[in-house]
């Protein structure tokens, strides 16, 4: 796990920057219709911005379950006799 990882698991950041991330994908999509012309070079560098966002939130959210996931299969180990 790279530092980074641990840091955002640590702070209870993975769910903060997943949610980050959408917030940004929403900002840039609210940009791109408010400029409105489907063609301009802005508008699909901001819709290619948002999908971006979107997709680095979905990796997050995915480790986060993941790792809650080996986190009660490891947690409940210890119960076992």
């Amino acid at each position: 796990m790279t530092r980074v990882l641990r840091e955002l698991r640590h702070l209870d950041g993975m769910r903060s920057a997943a949610s980050y991330f959408r917030q940004k994908a929403e900002l840039c999509r609210e940009l791109a219709e408010a400029l409105g012309s489907q063609h301009n070079q802005v508008v699909l560098k901001l819709r290619d911005m948002a999908d971006e966002f979107d997709e680095n939130a979905h990796i997050l959210e995915r480790w986060n379950a993941r790792y809650e996931a080996e986190e009660d299969v490891s947690g409940g180990a210890g119960n076992v006799h």
